[in-house]
């Protein structure tokens, strides 16, 4: 009997740290925003970190290419920082302000720039680095081999899963601006 009892304590565990006893990921802020569409493509950025300085066009190429009936948004932590890259017209109505780091938490964002593709119910369909050129922290190609967010922009498009685990986004860290 004491056997029993410590495998099922055992298996307990296990399948708890296995399938996680994550939170609800949306607050209804959240929510509301990701209902407005099928799917929608967040982008943490920042203007003061380096990595996103070199995607700041990959992304407006994104934005401009991306399927009509999604939701685009880039996520600005910072409230103080000024945006003035070229293009940053483009994303006018498009930017959630972050600075509570609400968002961030929620979605477990802790690097700039990292993509997350979420689907109308607050599914994570992909959460991670945008291409291999940010292959470590504080290194980059010059030339990027794999487009992993086009990748997986691809698969749902076409009704296919994204294989797992997602590529992980190297870039900055986001320090979120506690309020506590």
């Amino acid at each position: 009997m004491l056997k029993q009892t410590a495998f099922l304590i055992i298996l307990s565990t296990a399948l708890i740290f296995c399938v996680g006893s994550r939170p609800e990921i949306a607050s209804p802020e959240v929510k509301k925003e990701l209902q407005k569409a099928p799917y929608t493509l967040l982008i943490s950025y920042s203007n003061e970190c380096p990595f996103c300085i070199r995607y700041t066009s990959y992304i407006r190429e994104i934005r401009k290419s991306f399927p009509k009936n999604w939701n685009f948004r880039l996520l600005k932590v910072l409230p103080e920082e000024k945006w003035d890259f070229d293009g940053i017209e483009l994303f006018s109505g498009e930017i959630i302000h972050d600075s509570t780091g609400n968002w961030c938490r929620q979605l477990n964002v802790q690097i700039y720039p990292e993509a997350l593709i979420l689907d109308s119910n607050a599914h994570i369909c992909y959460k991670g680095a945008l291409d291999d050129r940010a292959h470590e922290t504080g290194l980059a190609k010059t030339v990027k081999t794999r487009d992993y967010l086009l990748e997986a922009i691809d698969k749902i498009e076409k009704g296919e899963s994204i294989a797992k685990p997602f590529p992980k986004a190297k870039g900055c860290y986001i320090e979120y601006n506690e309020t506590d």
